[in-house]
């Protein structure tokens, strides 16, 4: 065997492998784990190779983000991005400042924000007004479910009292019948066909951006939930991820979930999408190395509970006949589940209401049992009936959870809890319960609905309140009072579904996830061990070097 090009030791080594958990040396040839452990890393340690020691410090698995956006965060990050702000005044001071600072945008374009900060829970367009009126200004909430526009920009769009709902949609309206200029789910598209679109260039800038960003965190591998025309997009996000990887421009393991879009003929879609799982596979690359792979479909079969559209087995608190929203009729899911599986997809389902879960999970074992090389997946899982959680289970079925979500943030506590029955809170984000009926726990962020960082979910995960630094998060409930304390994680379940089981949920866990023997060389540096800080700290521990397939992909100044 030829002399190790690194080796890695001096510290704690974390390697989510089961078979050998810690070691204490790890040597990496031609961006694969060489050896592991000190008598096998000096057997190969010669004259050329690096000694990285890491002085106390902490070495696991790089991160795999399950279920994110990278192309919208990127375009946010060039847009007027209200991510990093909370508050009424701050997200107008900043719109205004942005509106003055380009006075030349003909649309003034942004996102992030959050409803708690609006009177009742929601924006109107009377407050864009207020600092934008000269020109057309739209901004899409933290979640992407919701898209609040001012009133030259509803005048645009030809938008009245008269415009009927969209299907899948809503209009928001005051007491007269008024549109108040917040657009929920497909409705949104009344005006956002009318924004100005990215060029390719923009799109491509903005996806390198967002795996810079990755880097920084620690992050090796996504799975970007949504390559297409998503609703309410007005690009199709596989062009630039296409481009890119012909390139060899990814230096991450990545996974795109082909966007399965209900206003287009099914016939037509599945031949879209093998079409374009063909075209990915053909660039032939080395997956451990990094790249791109189409294998998986994502299909949006609810929207969100904040505005009534998550699909609920038991009407919303205060809303006695809003059981939520539902894009497929049983039938319809049932039909598309089977056609993917025909021609061998893994199926990723958005499902945030239990009765939208219950309906997802019917869809993906309708045929008795799952194959065991597949990797369906339901992504959110807000609220779960336990009876479904067990059905998962048996069919080995993912969930794909987001465990920034499960705290008190002053969101959860004014706009979502209020509308919720008691019963369906002690059902809310169980990561618990999942675990307990033996469900595979994948984390994703859904960046930019929420922060990627996986320091910051793994301390929600374990804590159940928010990180110390997390401007959504700053109240005192959020930062000390627990959400269902009993569904907490422990650290290494936390970090086991950041990484080997967000890796399987992505379809690399036979190369990356775990610090084993042959697999590719994936690891995040962090300043602390995770196991060894109090539980309250996890979220102050930050990421020091990212090494992505041998390669140092960031370092921390």
């Amino acid at each position: 065997m030829p002399n190790a090009d690194v080796v890695y030791l001096g510290g704690t080594i974390r390697t989510m492998d089961p078979a050998s958990p810690t070691t204490n040396a790890v040597a990496v040839i031609s961006g694969a784990i060489a050896a592991v452990g000190t008598e096998a890393c000096e057997a190969i340690t010669g004259p050329t190779t690096e000694v990285v020691e890491l002085e106390n410090r902490t070495m696991i698995p790089g991160f795999h983000d399950a279920h994110a956006h990278p192309v919208l965060g990127g375009l946010n990050l060039m847009q007027c991005n209200l991510d990093d702000i909370h508050g009424f005044r701050p997200y107008l001071d900043r719109i205004a400042a942005y509106g003055h600072e380009h006075p030349d945008e003909e649309w003034i374009l942004g996102s992030g924000w959050y409803g708690d900060v609006f009177e009742g829970g929601f924006p109107h367009r009377r407050d864009l007004d207020s600092v934008i009126a000269d020109r057309p200004a739209a901004f899409t909430s933290h979640d992407a479910h919701g898209t609040w526009v001012n009133s030259r920009a509803l005048e645009l769009a030809g938008v009245t009292r008269d415009t009927p709902d969209p299907d899948g949609g809503r209009i928001v309206r005051d007491s007269e019948g008024e549109p108040t200029g917040l657009f929920l789910e497909s409705a949104a598209k009344l005006v956002s066909d009318l924004f100005p679109a990215p060029t390719e260039s923009d799109v491509e800038r903005a996806l390198v951006s967002s795996q810079e960003y990755f880097h920084s965190l620690g992050i090796v591998g996504w799975q970007d939930a949504g390559v297409g025309i998503l609703t309410g997009s007005p690009h199709d996000t596989y062009l630039p991820y296409i481009s890119l990887a012909r390139d060899g421009r990814f230096s991450s393991k990545v996974t795109g979930a082909l966007w399965w879009d209900r206003n287009v003929p099914y016939s037509e879609q599945i031949e879209t999408i093998r079409e374009r799982r063909a075209e990915v596979k053909a660039l032939d690359r080395n997956r451990a190395a990094g790249g791109l792979q189409t294998t998986v479909v994502k299909i949006m079969l609810d929207g969100v509970c904040e505005n009534l559209t998550g699909a609920l087995k038991r009407s919303y608190r205060g809303h006695d006949h809003e059981h939520g929203l539902l894009m497929f009729t049983a039938d319809e899911l049932n039909e598309i589940v089977r056609g993917l599986e025909d021609n061998d997809f893994d199926i990723h389902i958005h499902a945030v209401g239990d009765e939208a879960l219950r309906v997802a999970v019917d869809a993906l074992t309708q045929r008795g049992g799952v194959s065991s090389d597949r990797r369906h997946q339901i992504a959110h899982l807000d609220i779960a009936d336990p009876v479904d959680l067990g059905r998962m289970a048996e069919q080995g079925l993912i969930a794909n959870v987001q465990p920034l979500w499960a705290r008190k943030d002053s969101v959860l506590v004014e706009t979502k809890l209020p509308l919720l029955h008691e019963d369906q809170q002690s059902h809310h984000f169980i990561f618990g319960s999942m675990r307990d009926a033996g469900v595979i726990l994948a984390f994703g962020s859904d960046w930019p609905v929420s922060s990627p960082d996986p320091v910051w979910g793994s301390h929600v995960a374990v804590n159940r309140t928010a990180p110390h630094h997390d401007p959504h998060g700053q109240d005192l409930i959020a930062q000390t009072d627990p959400l269902l304390a009993d569904e907490a994680l422990t650290v290494e379940e936390a970090l086991r579904a950041y990484t080997l089981n967000a890796a399987y949920a992505n379809g690399y866990d036979d190369v990356s996830g775990s610090i084993t023997l042959g697999k590719s060389a994936d690891f995040a540096i962090l300043d602390r061990d995770p196991y060894g800080v109090d539980r309250a700290e996890i979220g102050d521990i930050i990421v020091d070097m990212t090494i992505s397939a041998g390669k140092v992909v960031y370092q921390r100044s």
